[in-house]
C-alpha cells in the first residue's frame, strides 16, 4: 500500500485520472488541479512561500505515475513553491512511466489576481477554509484593492481554457494552481455562486475534453458542456 492508496484526500485526484482514462486518446485533455499536501499556512507570507510536505511530494509523484502516457504533456504552473514542487513531482512520475513532458511553463494567472491593497487578503483565511465565500464576495464586488473579478476571469479563461481549446492535436495541458484560481475557474464555468462543497482536496480539480468541437467539463464524476459566451 502507498500513500496514494491510504490518504483519503486522494479520492478527487483518483476520480480525475479515472475520467482521463475514458477519453479517447486522439482527443486533447486539460486538467486543472490544486497543489499537493502542503505545509500549514499561518499568514500571507506563508501563503506566498510555503512548500509541500514530504507526503505531498510523494503523492504528487505517485499521481504522475498514474497519468495515462498516450498524450504528450505541457505543464503550466504557479511559481509559488508548493505548486512548482507539485508540478515537478508530477512530471518526474509521468516521465518515469514513459510519458513525455514537452515543457513546464510558469503562468502568473495561476497565482491569482493583481491587488493594490494587501489588506484585502485579511478576508481570506490563511488556510483557505472560506475560499468559496471569498470568491463569491469578490465576484459581487464587495472588496476594494483587488483586480475586478470580471477582468481576472477573462485573463484566467484566456490563459487556460481558450489556450487549450486552440490545440490542433491530442496534447494534455496540466495546470497546477491554488485553491483561489481553481475556485474562480469553477465559479466562471458553473455560472453560479460557489458552495463549500465545491472546494477541492489536494491534487483534485477539474478536467476538460473536446467532443464534436464542443468543450466538455468534468467535475466530481459529472460531465457537462461548457458555455463560454461572454468570455
Amino acid at each position: 500500500m502507498t500513500d496514494w492508496d491510504t490518504e483519503e484526500w486522494t479520492s478527487g485526484a483518483k476520480r480525475l485520472l479515472e475520467w482521463v482514462s475514458t477519453v479517447d486518446s486522439d482527443r486533447p485533455v486539460m486538467l486543472m488541479v490544486r497543489h499537493s499536501h502542503r505545509e500549514k499556512l499561518h499568514n500571507h507570507h506563508d501563503t506566498m512561500n510555503a512548500g509541500l510536505t514530504d507526503l505531498g511530494k510523494r503523492v504528487s509523484r505517485e499521481m504522475g505515475y498514474r497519468i495515462p502516457t498516450d498524450r504528450k504533456a505541457h505543464i503550466f504552473l504557479s511559481v509559488v513553491p508548493r505548486c512548482y514542487e507539485t508540478a515537478q513531482a508530477l512530471s518526474d512520475g509521468f516521465i518515469h512511466q514513459g510519458g513525455e513532458v514537452i515543457d513546464m511553463d510558469p503562468l502568473p494567472t495561476l497565482i491569482g489576481p493583481e491587488y493594490s491593497d494587501r489588506d484585502v487578503w485579511l478576508n481570506l483565511n490563511s488556510n483557505g477554509e472560506n475560499v468559496t465565500e471569498f470568491v463569491n464576495m469578490w465576484a459581487d464586488d464587495e472588496f476594494e484593492g483587488i483586480e475586478p473579478f470580471n477582468e481576472f476571469s477573462v485573463r484566467l479563461i484566456d490563459d487556460t481554457v481558450r489556450r487549450f481549446l486552440a490545440l490542433k492535436n491530442n496534447m494534455m495541458h496540466i495546470h497546477v494552481t491554488h485553491d483561489l484560481a481553481l475556485m474562480c475557474t469553477k465559479r466562471i464555468l458553473f455560472g453560479r455562486p460557489l458552495t463549500r462543497d465545491d472546494r477541492e482536496p489536494f491534487l483534485a480539480g477539474l478536467g476538460i475534453s473536446i467532443q464534436d468541437k464542443t468543450p466538455i467539463l468534468f467535475v466530481s464524476s459529472t460531465q457537462n458542456r461548457i458555455d463560454l459566451t461572454g468570455f
